[in-house]
């Protein structure tokens, strides 16, 4: 056995050791619990579009992506604060904000065919067949995407 902790477990002990960062991690296994209560009892599309933000003693703050999620999710407050009792937590005030940042660096995923070998070496004969200009450019930008 080695005589350092692994670095997670000194990363716990630090926390543990500091007052302020125990109240910090105690607020996000918070935040957490509460998200997977909201992750069971909201329909999943609204999930993927919705998220717990502040968790106060007397409200909940629920931080959409779109206005048009927000506007849903504010018609259905009255069964998700019925779902929240059945979860034990009686009678929460939910506030439905618009957070366009709420998660910043969100992926977004395109989904794009591939072109075909074929494809590929058409588009690479005509690049080399034109002249210098915008279309050969982008035409080379699409090459160095697909090879």
């Amino acid at each position: 056995m080695s005589k350092y902790s692994s670095p997670s477990q000194l990363a716990y002990r630090y926390i543990d050791s500091n007052e302020r960062l125990l109240s910090l991690k105690s607020h996000v296994n918070e935040i957490m619990r509460w998200q997977k209560i909201w992750s069971a009892i909201v329909p999943k599309g609204l999930t993927e579009v919705s998220r717990i933000g502040q968790i106060q003693a007397d409200s909940i703050s629920i931080y959409c992506d779109n206005g048009a999620a927000a506007a849903k999710l504010r018609q259905l407050t009255p069964s998700i604060c019925a779902a929240f009792a059945k979860h034990g937590i009686a009678n929460p005030t939910i506030l439905v904000k618009v957070r366009t940042n709420a998660i910043p660096n969100r992926e977004h995923i395109v989904n794009k065919p591939d072109l075909s070998k074929v494809a590929i070496t058409e588009i690479a004969r005509l690049t080399h067949d034109i002249e210098e200009g915008e279309l050969r450019t982008a035409l080379e930008k699409l090459l160095s995407k697909h090879q």
